[in-house]
């Protein structure tokens, strides 16, 4: 008897030693002053990624979204800033016991233990928020032992240094939504297009049940699941007395509405731009903690955004407004939620460069005659949109009506060569295979971007002198200004070109293929449709002000947009800003002195399609007056007449 109770007690014995062994190698490896095994070492730098920032102002030194932006364009948020029924929400169900203990709850450890050996499986777990903090910063997502004991050991060490606000603030800052959404500023912002600290209660409590696990508590595929996470996040506050009943109850109630909207488009190009600017990374950006200053414009952003409620996700749709006199982008919005910049046919955009510039610039003028008709070139048979002809028409009313018969016409007539020369100094690039007629009508290898073909038409805004556009007016740091240097000005065309083909496409807009743009003010416009008859790929409008350019597009996804949507339909967002009044117009174009208005025959134009200067001796009633440059004026058929009426006409001119 005496030798079995000296047995059991050696049992024992064996037992609570190789326990007390195994808690003591277990705090031994856990232990944040003990390297062993080549562990994991706090890496400082992983934890306030975050706090390398950049501040993005717009035009009026606000920051966008009145918010700061850090890697991958996320919103950081600070502790301070928070409402306390949101740090609670997460804290009452990921980590009740957070300001007790010291990185580890071994409380819960046990508990989770004994659960998953009853359920024979890793069913529950025990982090706490700082063993989260540790594992998305520093560790991977495998579940074995070692890396548990890393992350436990690099917990503790984390609360020798940071106190509980610091590790909360990295840690909101570092949770991942689903979606590609990581941090609770972006989620906020993301999810219920508002900022951080201005949460409710239901808010919060929805945000912290989704990272337990993002795809089956995701908003936007199972609202179902994330409700009732929800209202346990909230039963779990109002059991640890971090909320009323009253609170409890409203909460529950609440319905959320969740969106998707992310105003990374301007936010990504700015990143872009301010990375070629400084030649530098994207990661050396945030290092240096810069302020950049933009030219994005609030009021005409919203306006674009707002227009951009009625666009299903059938078609990408983009909008860009330049501020002509800057060449700042003052907005750039789109309907999804990646940055896209996808070069694309301009379609017939892109005419007034490659076929009407040209020829103004060699002569012709607005009332110019060409004839609309079935052509063929070569084995190239262009097709006018639903095969309307109108027979003789000026060059004002083919650009109007957008004759792709005229397009090509006159791209022929002064070579494609010369056409894309002319179109090139309005900053239109062109590939290899670029030397086809097929490029008067936006036939290219590779086409242009929206902001390249809105650059183009703003160079006619400001009287043919081109230079480049940018998202940055300024970009500051703690050691220096970095000033953007201004970008070289140069002509594309002279102003006579630039006012008459404004004074074209005012007439495009009044009664032409934008005349949807009819009744919203002064304003010059082109339409511009790229597609068959299985539907449309591309489709355009842009139009401009002295003061902005506006571009749209749609851009056809899986499947060809229908062909009910045309470049047309672009119009009505553009009307819908101008009709918001975040864009004036009602300011006249300025007329430069090289061109004037003058009669000309209109019997002649009528009857012989050609253009000449009425005689003096020519009836009123036989008399129509045009918009012409002095530089190519056309001659008066009967050039004979008495040279004492040439003082009178041309004293005033020249």
């Amino acid at each position: 008897m005496k030798k079995a109770v000296k047995i059991s007690l050696i049992v024992v014995a064996v037992f609570v030693g190789t326990v007390l062994l195994a808690v003591g190698f277990f705090f031994l490896l856990i232990e944040p002053d003990v390297t062993v095994f080549g562990k994991e070492k706090l890496n400082m730098d992983k934890l306030n990624t975050y706090s390398h920032s950049i501040t993005i102002l717009d035009v009026y030194g606000n920051p966008i979204d009145d918010a700061v932006y850090f890697g991958k364009n996320n919103i950081s948020v600070q502790i301070k800033d928070l409402p306390k029924h949101t740090i609670d929400a997460f804290i009452a169900i990921e980590d009740k016991r957070f300001y007790s203990h010291h990185g580890a709850d071994y409380r819960r450890m046990a508990s989770a233990f004994l659960s998953n050996i009853k359920s024979g499986g890793f069913t529950e777990g025990a982090s706490t928020i700082t063993q989260q903090l540790i594992k998305n910063t520093h560790l991977s997502n495998e579940k074995t032992l070692k890396r548990k004991i890393s992350e436990i050991r690099l917990a503790r060490k984390l609360e020798r240094v940071y106190d509980k606000s610091q590790i909360l603030e990295s840690y909101f800052n570092v949770l991942y939504f689903g979606s590609g959404i990581r941090g609770l500023g972006t989620a906020s912002r993301v999810m219920f297009d508002k900022s951080a600290s201005n949460l409710t209660l239901a808010q919060s409590a929805a945000l912290a049940s989704i990272i337990n696990n993002p795809a089956k508590y995701s908003p936007y595929n199972n609202i179902g699941n994330l409700t009732k996470r929800k209202n346990l996040v909230l039963k779990q506050m109002l059991n640890q007395k971090m909320i009323t009943d009253a609170e409890y109850q409203s909460a529950v109630a609440e319905r959320l509405k969740f969106g998707n909207y992310r105003n990374i488009q301007y936010v990504t190009g700015t990143l872009k731009s301010a990375c070629a600017t400084l030649n530098c990374s994207e990661k050396n950006l945030f290092l240096n903690s810069y302020t950049i200053c933009t030219s994005y414009d609030p009021k005409i952003a919203t306006a674009a955004q707002n227009s951009l409620q009625n666009i299903g996700g059938e078609y990408d749709t983009r909008i860009i407004v330049l501020d002509n006199t800057s060449g700042g982008i003052a907005c750039d919005e789109t309907n999804v939620t990646k940055y896209i910049n996808p070069l694309r046919s301009p379609a017939s955009t892109i005419k007034p460069f490659t076929s009407y510039a040209i020829a103004l610039e060699s002569g012709m003028n607005p009332l110019s005659q060409i004839v609309d008709e079935p052509t063929l070139f070569g084995d190239y048979a262009p097709a006018n949109y639903k095969g309307v002809y109108r027979g003789y028409m000026s060059l004002n009313d083919c650009l109007k009506y957008s004759s792709n018969i005229a397009a090509v016409k006159l791209m022929k007539q002064f070579g494609v060569e010369q056409s894309k020369s002319i179109a090139e100094r309005f900053g239109i690039k062109f590939g290899h295979s670029d030397n086809t007629l097929a490029l008067a009508l936006g036939g290219m290898e590779k086409g242009v971007t929206l902001p390249e073909i809105a650059n183009a038409y703003r160079t006619l805004a400001n009287g043919g002198i081109y230079s480049e556009i940018n998202y940055i007016d300024r970009i500051n740091s703690n050691q220096a200004d970095v000033i953007t240097s201004d970008h070289v000005k140069k002509y594309a065309v002279s102003d006579d070109t630039a006012y008459l083909l404004t004074n074209m496409l005012m007439s495009c807009a009044k009664s032409g293929t934008a005349k949807k743009l009819k009744n919203i003010g002064i304003i010059a416009a082109k339409t511009g449709t790229n597609g068959d008859e299985n539907g449309n790929y591309d489709c355009y409008a842009v139009a401009y002000t002295p003061k902005y350019t506006i571009a749209v597009w749609f851009g056809a996804k899986d499947n060809p947009i229908p062909n009910s949507i045309t470049g047309a339909s672009c119009c009505d967002i553009i009307k819908n800003i101008c009709d918001s009044g975040a864009i004036d117009t009602t300011e006249e174009f300025t007329m430069p002195n090289s061109v004037a208005y003058f009669d000309i025959d209109y019997r002649e134009l009528s009857e012989n399609h050609k253009v000449y200067l009425a005689d003096p001796f020519l009836q009123p009633r036989y008399r129509v007056s045009a918009l012409l440059s002095k530089r190519h004026l056309p001659i008066r058929k009967d050039i004979d007449i008495l040279d004492y009426y040439d003082g009178f006409m041309w004293n005033d001119i020249v």
